[in-house]
């Protein structure tokens, strides 16, 4: 019997998920814009673990969104806080 798994070969650990609690960040789409609103700002507000899947949870104000970390880096950018 061959049995395939998808999706687990490059995710979170626990630590790293924990890590990026209360992180700012914003979708690569808007990363270039210089004077973001605070409509395209979310903070990393959770971490869930499904399937054995570690994930992050990202609040805007208008939508909460469940990333893995694959998604996470494809979609969102981290941003530096002074």
């Amino acid at each position: 019997m061959n049995i395939e798994t998808f999706g687990f070969g490059d995710q979170f650990t626990p630590q790293e998920a924990f890590d990026l609690l209360n992180s700012h960040v914003v979708k690569k789409e808007d990363e270039n814009i210089k004077n973001l609103s605070i409509e395209q700002v979310g903070f990393v507000a959770g971490v869930i673990t499904l399937n054995d899947e570690v994930e992050v949870m990202i609040k805007f104000p208008k939508q909460l969104i469940q990333l893995t970390k694959t998604t996470f880096s494809e979609q969102m950018t981290l941003l530096e806080m002074p």
